[in-house]
């Protein structure tokens, strides 16, 4: 009797691929899913080609004009104590002093204080916090007075500022109060710039000297990355550990998904790209990637992709017909809300792609699994007729659906949980919680998806069918 595996997909793929219980072996050559898997690949590829960022970094320059921190270092608390707060004595402060630990400021230190509040962490001395630093970006040219315009009587100083905004200078006028650090500026200092653009021509908002106590600023956060590395070891090692081989491939294809999502997806979404094909070709190209470095190259992966493609088109084409129809403005969050200030990014057209990104990875474990199920099931009994086999394999892909859908609604629940506490703690009623954008966002986003997957196992299940045994007999 031939030994078979029975659980574990990696042995059914193995199985499978061996042939054993063929009644005779596969045909030679190329044949018609080779040829849409050729060409899957192949339309995947130029898409990418033709969609792929340009590189260009007007989105960074824009950031650094608005006066949004350009980068960030870490800093040591050297000293933390109580102290009366500057401009109310009465109430005490935590004044925390951070050393400067690398950036062109290093060894030096900056001082800041926090007022009572239960949301301030615990500066414990010795800990490594991560400062903010906002990159200089412009130069005070010259230095003059005039009247203020808003205190009658008293004298402004006025501060020609010039900054250089996608490498064309601007310049621009600030009337600085005596009381403001920029009053004491002089010509040919560097300065931190806030520009707003108004009717053509450029407006300072805000004029500050580059020095470190105005530059850097605390930003809730301490330094984390060692006991990242330490995750990421441990997740990498149990994966090799239990999956050998395999595992290390497995570990091949998220690094290559992410590749994509960082040097493709990203990029060209800031570019101005359609957010719906971006988000399904390098949906399409993650999952060529992970499938052919987890599983390797057999017909069985063939028929996993295709599943996966027409699924992910079936959920891209839900998703735009449900978005249009709920009137989504895709500035339901903060985030959607300040991409408006930058030119080309379809914030709303994001809903869209943040569905398709968001089904595809379950997509990848419902289609493997369901080919896998198929392949074992038609070498277990090549005797059976297409039919028997299709509905054993949709007995097991019920199953999978039942824990999967759940899955996904769970992950998208935990994302929101804070959100649905605050709609609860508002006493509004279920239908009204679920009809605010910000829900009802991810209430689509669960159901497409879900139907995405739902529609996976019916056509991944036909194709193997067609495709494992295709000498099965048939009944009449």
């Amino acid at each position: 009797m031939d030994e078979r595996p029975g659980g574990d997909v990696d042995a059914w793929i193995e199985f499978a691929d061996a042939g054993k219980g063929s009644p005779r072996p596969r045909p030679r050559g190329l044949g018609a899913l080779d040829w849409v898997v050729i060409a899957v690949v192949a339309g995947t590829a130029v898409g990418m080609i033709l969609l792929w960022p340009t590189g260009d970094a007007r989105q960074s320059v824009a950031l650094r004009t608005l006066g949004i921190p350009s980068e960030l270092h870490a800093a040591e608390i050297v000293s933390s104590i109580e102290a009366p707060c500057q401009g109310n004595p009465d109430l005490s402060c935590v004044a925390v002093e951070f050393r400067i630990d690398e950036g062109p400021d290093a060894g030096q230190i900056y001082r800041q204080s926090f007022p009572p509040s239960d949301l301030n962490p615990e500066f414990t001395v010795g800990t490594t916090a991560i400062l903010s630093r906002l990159t200089p970006n412009g130069r005070v040219v010259a230095v003059g007075e005039a009247p203020c315009a808003f205190e009658a009587g008293a004298i402004c100083r006025v501060l020609t500022v010039e900054v250089t905004t996608e490498g064309v200078p601007t310049t621009a006028d600030y009337l600085a109060r005596t009381d403001e650090p920029a009053s004491l500026m002089r010509a040919g200092e560097e300065a931190i710039v806030q520009l707003s653009p108004e009717n053509g021509t450029a407006e300072a908002l805000a004029v500050s000297p580059a020095s470190v106590q105005v530059a850097y600023q605390f930003t809730g956060d301490f330094q984390r990355r060692g006991v990242l590395l330490w995750a990421a070891v441990l997740f990498a090692a149990a994966v090799i550990a239990v999956g050998w081989w395999r595992g290390l491939a497995a570990l091949g294809g998220v690094t290559s998904s992410l590749g994509v999502l960082l040097l493709f997806v990203v990029p060209s979404l800031l570019e101005g790209g359609s957010p719906i094909v971006i988000a399904v070709v390098g949906a399409t190209a993650i999952a060529v990637l992970t499938l052919y470095a987890s599983h390797g190259f057999t017909r069985m992966t063939h028929v996993a992709l295709l599943g996966i493609v027409g699924a992910l088109l079936i959920t891209a084409l839900l998703a735009l017909i449900a978005t249009e129809l709920a009137h989504f403005s895709g500035f339901a969050s903060e985030e959607s809300t300040f991409l408006t200030l930058f030119d080309g990014i379809d914030v709303a057209g994001l809903l869209l792609a943040g569905i398709v990104l968001g089904t595809a990875g379950a997509l990848d474990d419902v289609a493997v699994t369901q080919a896998a199920a198929v392949w074992e099931l038609a070498a277990a009994d090549p005797s059976g007729d297409r039919a028997t086999l299709f509905s054993r394999a949709m007995r097991i892909g019920r199953s999978h659906i039942a824990s999967t859908v759940n899955t996904l609604l769970l992950a998208y629940a935990g994302a929101a949980l804070p959100l649905l506490i605050l709609f609860v703690l508002a006493e509004q009623s279920l239908g009204a919680i679920a009809n605010s954008e910000i829900v009802a966002v991810e209430i689509i986003r669960t159901l497409v998806g879900s139907i995405g997957l739902v529609a996976a196992v019916p056509l991944t299940t036909w194709l193997a069918v067609r495709t494992a045994e295709g000498s099965l007999p048939h009944r009449h």
